[in-house]
């Protein structure tokens, strides 16, 4: 009996050691990944201190980043898939000792460097991993995975759950946060768009914090991302206010966009379609950023329309057309960027629907739609989904500003004299929104 009371004696310090390590670990919040010339950055946000080590392996080429006494929160765990980069394929975890264990799965050999950076405003303490990779400094940043994936890379979609941390947004008539209620249809929204092969989805924020509004357009521009959603929850001063809408950017907000950025030409490298603009006068600058920004807005009300369609058919509507104003988060100007506002939760009936989980999984659900049918009708160049269709021929292509016949011919692989003849045309006279038959390559 007495031998039995000293070993449970023993033990009862380890199970309290255990216990209190266990609730004193550092939770991952969330990771980030940023890209430039020749650099991949990975900050992992945490909400507490943490030591950690970092070695690289070969055959495969990896980097293995190990923290101790550390969990990982599960809106991370959720979003892993989506973090990716030029030299970055995926990254990949797992629990190891007391602490957690990421493998970073690099395309190419790599020097890594790790440095840790110390709470500051509204974040904790982060541990930033830098992955050189040798491109010179002067090389173009490509779309992500287009170096690996042999023409068949996936549609990069950013979507920016409004507000966050200590902006809560509107406040509901039953009480609800608007950044609680778009950060869950946002996170609905990401996992049917990444169960979709040819698309991945980058969300801004997985977890409740702030981030301002210029840095939501940043970590689009750091995805290289081909279309930005913002998603929001309108309120009013009068709760009969009513009904989901999506908006675009206005030409007014472009004007002044484009002032914005002309500004800042040393800072605007590969930003017009892979051309930089530092080298430019202002006038050949001003006249390539108004082109670029002019097919970026009809984009961005292409893509707009059809996501309206969708959600027209599970919801009430304030608006039945792609509405147009100066939001800054739509001012990228070579990004189609779109804000869907969900339903005004100043209504109590909206409130309601809003608060549903159910509901909420049917509005990204029609979002999602939208999206895969906008893209369907005009994949970009390299993507999957415009080689999956041009090995089935046959499918429709919705002409867009600036393009030409003999330019759309060579996008999708036919000769510019089978394109007419699919059409019946007499000549190469196309209009902007003209249906397309584009025959088998």
């Amino acid at each position: 009996m007495y031998k039995k009371i000293f070993s449970i004696s023993w033990l009862l310090p380890v199970f309290l050691l255990i216990f209190s390590s266990l609730l004193n670990a550092a939770q991952v919040k969330d990771i980030r990944v940023a890209q430039q010339q020749g650099v991949t950055r990975l900050v992992f946000e945490l909400d507490g201190a943490t030591k950690h080590r970092m070695f690289s392996l070969s055959q495969p080429d990896r980097v293995v980043l190990d923290l101790t006494n550390a969990e990982i929160s599960q809106g991370v765990v959720d979003n892993l898939s989506a973090l990716s980069s030029d030299a970055l394929l995926r990254v990949r975890y797992a629990r190891h000792n007391s602490g957690m264990r990421f493998v970073l799965d690099v395309s190419q050999k790599v020097k890594a460097k790790t440095s840790e950076l110390s709470a500051a405003g509204d974040y904790g303490p982060r541990i930033m991993v830098e992955l050189e990779y040798g491109q010179p400094k002067s090389a173009k940043v490509v779309k992500s995975l287009a170096s690996i994936s042999n023409d068949k890379r996936d549609i990069v979609v950013v979507i920016d759950p409004g507000h966050g941390g200590k902006d809560p947004g509107a406040i509901g008539h039953n009480g609800i946060f608007e950044k609680d209620v778009v950060l869950s249809i946002a996170k609905e929204l990401a996992k049917r768009l990444n169960n979709v092969q040819g698309f991945k989805a980058v969300l801004t924020r997985s977890t409740d914090v702030y981030l301002q509004l210029r840095d939501r357009s940043k970590v689009a521009r750091e995805a290289n991302a081909d279309l930005m959603i913002s998603v929001h929850a309108d309120a009013f001063t009068k709760p009969s206010a009513r009904g989901a809408s999506v908006w675009a950017l206005s030409l007014s907000g472009k004007t002044s966009e484009m002032g914005r950025w002309l500004a800042q030409q040393e800072q605007s490298a590969d930003l017009v379609g892979g051309i930089s603009l530092d080298d430019k006068d202002r006038l050949l600058a001003e006249v390539l950023l108004d082109m670029s920004m002019n097919s970026t807005i009809q984009m961005s009300l292409d893509i707009g329309k059809e996501v309206l369609g969708q959600m027209g058919n599970m919801a009430k509507l304030h608006q039945d057309f792609v509405q147009q104003a100066g939001f800054v988060v739509l001012k990228s100007p070579d990004i189609p960027s779109i804000l869907v506002e969900t339903g005004f939760l100043s209504n109590p009936t909206e409130a309601k629907n809003l608060s549903s989980a159910t509901y909420r999984r049917k509005l990204a659900a029609s979002i999602a739609k939208g999206v895969e049918d906008a893209f369907n009708a005009n994949p970009p160049d390299g993507s999957y989904i415009a080689w999956r269709q041009k090995q089935k021929g046959g499918f429709t292509y919705t002409v867009s500003r600036g393009d030409t016949l003999s330019e759309i011919a060579r996008k999708n692989g036919v000769s510019l004299g089978a394109l007419r003849s699919a059409n019946t045309l007499k000549n190469d006279v196309i209009w902007v929104g003209q249906k397309l038959s584009i025959p088998a390559s």
